[in-house]
């Protein structure tokens, strides 16, 4: 059986192909929304979040002979922990990674903390893009300037408010906002600075900036980690099993 660790829309796409191939699949995610998405296809699916100890009898139980590590760019401890229990139980690694587009209009950072600090000396609103987990990071720069875009899920809504944000702070939407909703997004909250993280296209990047370019905002982008995946691809036909 293939195990793809998944909770991405590439999951999703390297599932159906597989299926497509009569291979059999198991698909695990560590969200509602991600297990919603893997069960509309014919796979297994497991929702959990698996530490090493838990990957590794994941193998042994399902007789996993190929992992396939689909999960976010930013996901660094999952994509770490496949690959230690790949090592461990001697099965095959294979890291989808999505195509890297560099945006000319925009400033990339290293960290969070890279990023805080030159907002810092800013003035303007901002608009986080980066998921619901580091909102929290942000309020040295001025609670009242952030607007956070999540997804419309009770555990992201609630670390908005743990954070400190008031509903009218909150944006709740799922998928890839086209360039036009972004724009009206944008001026209806007056915003000057975007941040968001190097996700690829997948993530809706192109949209968002495009849109940020055409009103003048200025787009925050923090970089991808770097690891150093045994094998790497980023189109569904390399695949090879």
């Amino acid at each position: 059986m293939i195990w793809i660790i998944g909770g991405t829309s590439d999951a999703q796409k390297i599932a159906d192909y597989l299926t497509a191939n009569h291979k059999k699949v198991l698909v695990s995610t560590t969200t509602p929304y991600g297990a919603q998405l893997a069960k509309s296809g014919k796979v297994t699916v497991i929702q959990k979040a698996l530490n090493l100890n838990d990957m590794v009898q994941l193998i042994n139980d399902y007789s996993i002979n190929t992992i396939i590590d689909a999960s976010h760019p930013f996901a660094q401890d999952v994509s770490k922990n496949g690959i230690e229990a790949a090592l461990a139980t001697g099965v095959k690694y294979l890291r989808f990674e999505r195509e890297n587009i560099h945006f000319n209009n925009a400033k990339y950072f290293e960290s969070y903390d890279d990023i805080i600090e030159y907002l810092k000396n800013s003035d303007g609103n901002i608009l986080l893009t980066i998921g619901s987990k580091n909102i929290d990071l942000f309020t040295p720069v001025g609670i009242n300037r952030i607007t956070a875009r999540v997804l419309p899920v009770a555990d992201s809504i609630n670390l908005c408010n743990q954070a400190g944000l008031k509903a009218h702070q909150i944006i709740a939407c799922k998928g890839i906002l086209n360039t036009q909703t972004n724009k009206a997004l944008l001026t209806e909250y007056n915003i000057k600075y975007m941040v968001t993280k190097d996700s690829g296209a997948e993530g809706g990047m192109v949209e968002k900036i495009s849109a940020a370019n055409q009103l003048n905002v200025e787009v925050l982008i923090l970089k991808r980690p770097q690891l150093n995946y045994p094998v790497v691809f980023s189109n569904i036909n390399q695949i090879e099993i």
